[in-house]
């Protein structure tokens, strides 16, 4: 009696953890979306303020490769090239509108060689002494991996003053 019993319930435990790592459905069909990772979540909800921000505000402006900007100051004079170095003053924040980085007012230089993809193109939008709103999908961001603060494909907000070419 004792062994039908001890075989009834490894039975059932069996059978239970079989039905909990089954990625099936009940009719047999793959589940999708059960989880959800946080890279996709963040991409979602990029996604939906990039959308939501260019139905409310007419000023957006999204670019070929998914950036969006805002000019809020024009500047004077060229427009910067990919190999320069340029002085800016940032904010970045996350859609959130938390903050994670800053140059607390100050003039930074960046060599645009070396910034992600989304900070280079709108800086190259950009004349010296403008100011502008960038909205960088995760795709001209960090990407999956994130970096620091910055969250696997989160989408990114920076407030900037391009000041001028930076002179060494």
């Amino acid at each position: 009696m004792r062994s039908i019993f001890t075989t009834l319930i490894v039975s059932l435990v069996l059978v239970a953890a079989s039905s909990c790592n089954s990625n099936k459905g009940n009719d047999g069909s793959q589940e999708t979306g059960a989880i959800t990772s946080i890279a996709d979540i963040n991409k979602q909800d990029g996604e939906k303020y990039i959308a939501t921000l260019l139905k409310n505000d007419t000023a957006y402006v999204k670019t070929e490769s998914g950036l969006c900007y805002k000019i809020l100051e024009e500047g004077e004079g060229d427009n910067f090239k990919a190999t320069d170095t340029v002085d800016v003053i940032y904010v970045g924040k996350h859609i959130d509108g938390s903050q994670f980085d800053s140059s607390n007012g100050d003039i930074v230089p960046f060599p645009l060689q070396n910034v992600v993809a989304g900070f280079r193109e709108v800086i190259m939008l950009m004349k010296p002494g403008a100011k502008a709103i960038a909205v960088i999908p995760s795709h001209l961001g960090y990407g999956v991996q994130g970096q620091g603060p910055i969250g696997p494909n989160e989408t990114l907000v920076f407030e900037l003053t391009t000041v001028e070419l930076h002179k060494n």
